[in-house]
């Protein structure tokens, strides 16, 4: 994946104009395990969801395996944020009617996948991320931590090439945080699936193979 020249205005041309993003210019191998990381206010969230698609930058391009994802409309990003980009929010976003189950295989229905090809997945998930035990449960009858794992589940339940992470530990003690950490490299190394964060918790940058500092909405530090 690869970003060139992406800068990000809010309220352009007016007195509350803020530059969020400043000419950000990376390359991401796959199967990288890298964290955006700043002070609140550097411009991480907002990378984070210009490189998902969820946001549009004011100007540059971002490019997975040849393909302009800056460039595609607006129904052709949903499709491919639905088949190749997993999400997990800070606030996990689970469908509260739905049970653990169906959470995690509400991607894989959407792509059509047959029942014995999700429940095969689910099973293999909920091994690894050890939440067997709750699968027939609803979201509100279980922790935060669990919440949590079953949202990292249904983000990598299709197998997508890139999985995104805002502040994913933010509301876990540091135990689960950890859990959640260890989980996610397991996942990366097992799947070769792309992870990339945006964070400023220690542990997440301790677990990182790679770590941008971005500060004003300029990358300061990449190591």
């Amino acid at each position: 994946m690869k970003l060139t020249h992406i800068s990000k205005i809010f309220f352009p041309n007016s007195l509350k104009e803020v530059k969020a993003l400043v000419d950000i210019n990376l390359t991401f191998e796959d199967g990288e395990f890298t964290t955006l990381s700043g002070e609140s206010g550097s411009g991480k969230t907002t990378l984070l969801n210009i490189i998902g698609g969820l946001e549009r930058p004011t100007s540059g391009s971002v490019f997975i395996d040849e393909l302009e994802l800056t460039a595609l409309s607006d129904k052709q990003m949903a499709d491919y944020r639905l088949r190749h980009i997993g999400f997990v929010f800070q606030a996990y976003n689970l469908i509260s009617v739905l049970t653990v189950r169906e959470n995690i295989g509400f991607i894989m229905k959407l792509l059509r996948y047959d029942e014995a090809k999700i429940n095969k997945r689910i099973d293999e998930l909920s091994g690894i991320l050890q939440i067997e035990d709750i699968l027939d449960k609803l979201p509100g009858q279980i922790s935060g931590g669990q919440q949590q794992r079953v949202a990292v589940a249904r983000a990598v339940a299709s197998r997508p090439k890139l999985i995104l992470a805002d502040e994913p530990t933010a509301n876990l003690d540091s135990k689960n945080g950890e859990r959640l950490m260890k989980m996610l490299r397991s996942l990366n190394e097992k799947e070769h699936v792309t992870v990339i964060f945006a964070s400023h918790d220690r542990y997440v940058l301790e677990q990182s193979k790679r770590i941008i500092v971005l500060e004003d909405g300029a990358v300061i530090e990449d190591r």
